[in-house]
């Protein structure tokens, strides 16, 4: 099995640092012209199936990419980023201002931490984790494009390479519309490529 995974392209409130989660925020040109890049980068790569979060910055990514191939895609909602809650629709500092209590609640405690009317980080890693074990096993004969958020890529790379591990979260980065690419073969994963945006700064030729 062979698994392509892309985060969606920049949006208005990734550049205005405004907490998304499960909200969403149009495509900024530079995220237009990054799911476009994408696209060229993929353009002869086959794909059985493409797999996106049901929001609209992942499935608009989706599209761009696909252009006009033929291929199947479905929405799935273990693909969503993490539900902050009250948080979504402000910065940090925004929420810090109007509830300094939270602050000093979250640092403590960031994995069980249960963002006020969201989800903790350990219940979303098990969303992300448990709707990647259906997937590959309804899919493992396949070669997929998952389009998703960063959350959750982090999610599914610390599931894959950190074995459970959600305390990964923190230290991976994924930016808008970069490559991660995953072989799994008898029940193990490979690495072949992680946060690759070679794309988006050069003329892909392919």
């Amino acid at each position: 099995m062979k698994i392509y995974i892309t985060r969606h392209g920049e949006t208005d409130w990734n550049r205005k640092r405004i907490i998304q989660g499960s909200m969403d925020s149009p495509l900024t040109e530079d995220g237009l012209i990054g799911a476009e890049r994408l696209s060229v980068r993929l353009r002869k790569t086959h794909f059985d199936l493409v797999i996106t979060s049901p929001l609209n910055r992942a499935y608009r990514t989706a599209m761009i990419i696909l252009k006009d191939r033929n291929i199947p895609i479905l929405k799935d909602d273990s693909l969503k980023e993490i539900n902050c809650g009250i948080f979504e629709g402000f910065t940090f500092n925004e929420i810090w201002l109007k509830h300094p209590e939270l602050k000093s609640m979250l640092y403590s405690d960031p994995l069980n931490f249960r963002y006020p009317g969201g989800e903790s980080l350990n219940e979303f890693y098990d969303r992300v984790k448990n709707g990647f074990e259906r997937i590959i096993k309804e899919h493992s004969d396949k070669t997929i494009l998952i389009v998703a958020h960063g959350g959750t890529i982090k999610g599914l790379t610390s599931y894959m390479i950190e074995k459970a591990d959600p305390s990964s979260w923190f230290r991976n980065v994924v930016d808008n519309c970069s490559l991660t690419e995953i072989d799994y073969n008898d029940e193990q994963f490979t690495m072949v490529n992680y946060n690759d945006t070679l794309h988006l700064n050069i003329d892909w030729v392919s």
